[in-house]
């Protein structure tokens, strides 16, 4: 069984998709699996976003957002990890509308005081490591967008055989939109891509990082759908 979380989920999708003979079962978190585009992705975004600030266009450029996270990554981790979470105000994300020239910490909320569900220790392990490598690596994922999507063209019409599981939290924007209200679109369609979709959980309260904000409720579904599976 493959398990993947956000870029992770990604690649579990895939995974399981393109070789269900290694992978057989798999779990998404927080970020569903999505219909192949008809255009290269950033060639989407670029119509979606418009004049706005998008992130996954930001990261495009080799060093430019590396040019402004490398230098602050506590500020970045701390940031990130509370901005994208069931934490953070709800209102903050129907009032994010930044001009195109905006950078990625210009939508951070940088709260003086960590929730329950992050601690300082924990926190400094992110930040220790970031310090000594730099953002290039994740970053790197996103500028192979385009490129994922052209070596994947053979399986554009394949579908998930395997059982499959999503996970995600009501308070994460990529489960619901920015709204906050309910599943979102591309949720409600996992089904329509899985021939033996086991269902979703979703979580009250959590946001974009289930697995730390609500671990017991994470751990529970993880555990029942591994029981329902007959893996040998």
């Amino acid at each position: 069984m493959i398990v993947g979380h956000d870029w992770g989920s990604i690649v579990a999708w895939t995974a399981a998709t393109i070789r269900p003979d290694r992978f057989h079962a798999v779990v998404g978190m927080s970020v569903p699996i999505m219909p192949r585009l008809p255009l290269p992705p950033t060639t989407v975004m670029k119509t979606m976003a418009g004049d706005n600030f998008f992130y996954i266009l930001y990261f495009q450029e080799p060093g430019k957002a590396e040019a402004e996270l490398d230098p602050r990554a506590a500020e970045m981790m701390r940031g990130m990890l509370y901005t994208a979470s069931g934490s953070v105000d709800p209102d903050h994300y129907k009032n994010l509308n930044l001009p195109k020239s905006a950078g990625f910490l210009d939508g951070m909320v940088i709260p003086e005081e960590l929730p329950d569900w992050l601690s300082e220790e924990d926190l400094a392990v992110y930040v220790t490591e970031f310090e000594r490598t730099g953002f290039r690596g994740g970053l790197n994922w996103y500028r192979n967008f385009d490129r994922n999507w052209e070596l994947l063209t053979a399986f554009a019409d394949s579908r998930i055989t395997v059982p499959a599981l999503f996970i995600g939290g009501l308070r994460d924007p990529v489960v619901t939109g920015p709204e906050l209200s309910g599943e979102g679109p591309i949720v409600k369609m996992i089904d329509t891509f899985c021939d033996d979709f086991r269902g979703k959980v979703l979580i009250e309260g959590a946001g974009h990082w289930n697995q730390q904000e609500a671990p017991d409720e994470t751990n529970a579904a993880l555990v029942e759908f591994l029981a329902g599976l007959n893996l040998k």
